[in-house]
C-alpha cells in the first residue's frame, strides 16, 4: 500500500515474454539485412575489373611502344652523326666499319628495351644529292623482314659531302587484343616502328 493505492503486478506470462522476444529479434534482424551492403563493392569491382585492366594494359603497351620508338630514333641520330663526321667511312667513301659493327652502335641503348640484335633492321645508303637519294631509298615501312625472312643488308654510308640516310625499323607485335588500329603491317597485327636520319656528310 502506497499513498492509499495498491500496486498490482502485471500477470506473469511466458507466452507474452516469448512473443515479445521474438518480435524484437525479427525486427532487429530484418533491419540489419535490409540495410546491409556487405559485398556490394566486390560485385561492382568484378563488373568493371575486366574493362579497367584492359584499358590499363593497352595504355601501358602504347606508352612502351612510343618510348621504344623514341629510343630507337635517338640511337639512329647518334649513329648518323658518326656517318656525317667521317667515323664510318673515309673521304672517298671506303667503309672503315662493318655493317654489323654499325648496328651494334645503334643497339647499345635499344637492347635495354627490346631484342635489337635480332629484330632491328638497319638500312644505310647514300647518293650524290638528296633528290637522287629520294628515288633510291624505299619507304621506311618497306624496310624490314618479309614473310619471316630478314631484309637484305644495305650499308653504303657515302664519302665526304654525300647525301646519306640511316634508317632503323623494329616490328612491334601487340600483346593486347583490339590494338590493330595502331598496326601498319601484317594485317595490322603489328606495328613497324621507324627511325630515320637524313643528312649531308661533312667535308671530312
Amino acid at each position: 500500500m502506497a499513498n492509499g493505492r495498491r500496486l498490482c503486478a502485471a500477470p506473469f506470462s511466458w507466452e507474452n515474454i516469448m512473443w515479445g522476444w521474438l518480435k524484437r529479434r525479427v525486427t532487429r534482424t530484418s533491419g540489419r539485412y535490409g540495410k546491409s551492403e556487405n559485398g556490394s563493392a566486390a560485385v561492382e569491382f568484378a563488373l568493371v575489373a575486366g574493362p579497367f585492366f584492359y584499358v590499363l594494359g593497352c595504355t601501358c603497351e602504347t606508352g612502351l611502344l612510343l618510348f621504344t620508338e623514341y629510343v630507337l630514333q635517338n640511337s639512329v641520330q647518334e649513329a648518323g652523326r658518326m656517318v656525317r663526321t667521317g667515323q664510318v667511312t673515309s673521304s672517298t667513301g671506303t667503309t672503315t666499319m662493318t655493317a654489323t659493327q654499325f648496328k651494334e652502335k645503334i643497339c647499345e641503348n635499344v637492347n635495354i628495351i627490346v631484342d635489337c640484335d635480332s629484330k632491328v633492321t638497319v638500312y644505310v645508303n647514300s647518293s650524290t644529292s638528296f633528290a637522287a637519294l629520294d628515288t633510291l631509298v624505299p619507304s621506311p615501312i618497306a624496310i624490314g623482314p618479309v614473310n619471316g625472312n630478314p631484309y637484305a643488308v644495305v650499308f653504303t654510308p657515302g664519302g665526304r659531302q654525300a647525301a646519306s640516310t640511316v634508317i632503323a625499323t623494329y616490328d612491334w607485335d601487340f600483346v593486347f587484343p583490339f590494338m590493330d588500329f595502331l598496326g601498319n603491317i601484317d594485317s595490322n597485327k603489328a606495328r613497324r616502328l621507324q627511325a630515320v636520319a637524313i643528312f649531308r656528310n661533312e667535308p671530312f
